[in-house]
């Protein structure tokens, strides 16, 4: 008579352990899939970001140099006053303006990429 009990028991447990798979565990299940494939899919997108930013930063140094913004800007800088130009490489305003054209370009060329 154990023995009979005792396979009753395995198959009520065994019941029991489908049970709370189909209600809780299916969902519990689910919900970490959901979790890794987002935090993998965020992960795959700024490393995407990363290398966009890298490219259209190439290509915008190439565009500021096929277009020759230095030589309109060198020649900005010689319509000004010696005096001024000094104050101006004192506080480092043409590095300022380097980069603020080189952001420009890459932000355009990130835009007309579709980042």
């Amino acid at each position: 008579m154990s023995v009979f009990v005792d396979v009753v028991n395995a198959i009520v447990e065994v019941g029991q352990t489908v049970s709370d798979f189909i209600t809780t565990g299916i969902y519990n299940l689910l919900t970490q899939f959901t979790a890794w494939l987002i935090k993998h899919s965020v992960i795959a997108y700024w490393k995407m970001k990363l290398a966009a930013i890298a490219f259209s930063w190439d290509v915008a140094q190439e565009l500021i140099t096929s277009l020759n913004i230095s030589a309109f800007i060198n020649e900005a800088w010689s319509y000004l006053d010696s005096r001024m130009v000094s104050m101006f490489v004192y506080f480092r305003i043409p590095e300022a303006i380097n980069l603020i054209v080189s952001a420009g370009f890459t932000k355009f060329v990130m835009r007309f990429i579709g980042f």
